[in-house]
Parts: structure tokens; sequence; C-alpha cells
């Protein structure tokens, strides 16, 4: 069974954006390392990572809510496979479940809580201990901070800062 990784970041990303862009170079460099992508199925971040996955011949899941298509949110086009769920909730942790790693590209407020709900719940045993790392300059100043905090020292390694997707 190919090993899943999670994509995380922004759903409000248009395609002429340069986050767009390294997203979906981040699904065809995970496609052609032979990962399957998962992500939360819709705009911005997730459609490119889908997108690139699927250009480069791999595979693209998506985690969708009905809550979303109630609001007439559709799934984008890049999916091989859509996993529907409920709830936003159930959404969120069918993605902390699935994956053996996650990554996040850009920033918002729901990319933010999806890493800090990975990080918490490995720290609490919830999940076992998965890379998680940050791709970009939006998340340098929350490595940073981090970092600067001994409270955190224990459970800093689970977190990875790279500056690009390749390097990731």
């Amino acid at each position: 069974m190919k090993k899943l990784v999670a994509v995380f970041g922004p759903g409000n990303v248009p395609a002429d954006d340069v986050l767009y862009r390294e997203g979906e170079h981040l699904g065809a460099l995970l496609a052609t390392a032979g990962f399957a992508v998962v992500t939360g199925g819709y705009d911005g971040v997730m459609c490119a990572a889908s997108k690139g996955a699927r250009e480069a011949g791999g595979q693209a899941v998506g985690i969708t809510a009905e809550v979303y298509y109630a609001r007439g949110r559709e799934a984008n086009e890049y999916l091989t496979r859509e996993v529907r769920v409920k709830s936003a909730t159930d959404r969120l942790m069918e993605l902390l479940d699935l994956p053996d790693a996650w990554i996040a590209i850009g920033n918002s407020t729901g990319t933010l809580a999806e890493v800090a709900m990975a990080w918490d719940y490995i720290t609490k045993g919830f999940l076992p201990q998965k890379p998680i790392l940050l791709i970009g300059e939006s998340w340098k100043g929350f490595v940073d901070y981090v970092s600067s905090q001994p409270k955190f020292a224990p459970w800093l390694s689970l977190i990875q800062y790279r500056e690009t997707p390749e390097s990731a």
C-alpha cells in the first residue's frame, strides 16, 4: 500500500498565485516519490497539490464533508478518490488519522488548526509520532516562536521547517 502524505494549505489561493504553483509542485514531487497525496479536497492549495499529484501520475485523495456541500462547495476535479464524511470535525479527524506524514504549505486559520491538532494529538498520545513538515516563509515565525519556548522542547523534533517543496 502506498504511503499517504496529507498536504494542508489555504483554500482561498487562486491558480495564478505563487503559493498555488508551489502546492502543485509539491504534489508532483510527492507523487513522483511514490506517495499518495491526501488533502481536504477543495480549492486553493488542496486543489494545487491534487493537480500536481495527478499530472505526475499519482493519486490524490480528498477528504470532503457534507456540511461543505450544503454550503455550495464542490470537491476539486483532480481527485482520484473522494472520502466524504458528515461534519467538518469528522473531516479533520480523517486528515489526522489517514496519512503517514503531514505537510503544511502556506498558512490560514484552517491550516494552523490542522497543524496544531496534529502536533497536539501526538503529544497527548492520541496519534502515533509522524513527521510534520512546515514549508515556506509563512511558517518561519511559528517555528521560531515554538523553538524559543522551553515547554515545547520535548516535542520540537516532530516539527521540521523547510523553505521550499524540494527541501521537504
